[in-house]
C-alpha cells in the first residue's frame, strides 16, 4: 500500500484467514476452526461445532498474535486428532 503522506510503499498487515475442519467419522458432525484478523487488526480464533440434530456451538477468542493464533490452532488440530478427529478438505480455492 502506498501512504500518500509519504509516498512510499508500506507492507500490508498479513489478513489470510487460517481455517481447519475436523469430523469423528461417525456422524456428519463438523468441527472448524479459524484465524482471521478483524478489521481493528485483532487476530481473533474461532471455534465452531455443527452437529447433528441442529446442535451447534462457537467460541471466539482474541488472540496475542498471529503466531500465537497458529500455535493455538496446532493445539486444537492436535487435540481433536487424538480424540479421534481426522481432518477434512470441504473445498479447494486456487
Amino acid at each position: 500500500m502506498i501512504d500518500s503522506a509519504d509516498h512510499v510503499t508500506h507492507a500490508l498487515p498479513v489478513t489470510v484467514a487460517t481455517r481447519l475442519h475436523f469430523t469423528d467419522g461417525k456422524t456428519r458432525a463438523i468441527f472448524t476452526v479459524d484465524l482471521v484478523q478483524d478489521l481493528l487488526g485483532d487476530w481473533v480464533l474461532t471455534q465452531a461445532w455443527d452437529g447433528i440434530e441442529g446442535r451447534s456451538a462457537v467460541r471466539r477468542v482474541v488472540v496475542a498474535g498471529h503466531e500465537e493464533g497458529l500455535r493455538m490452532l496446532q493445539k486444537i488440530a492436535r487435540h481433536k486428532e487424538r480424540l479421534g478427529f481426522r481432518p477434512v478438505h470441504l473445498y479447494h480455492v486456487g
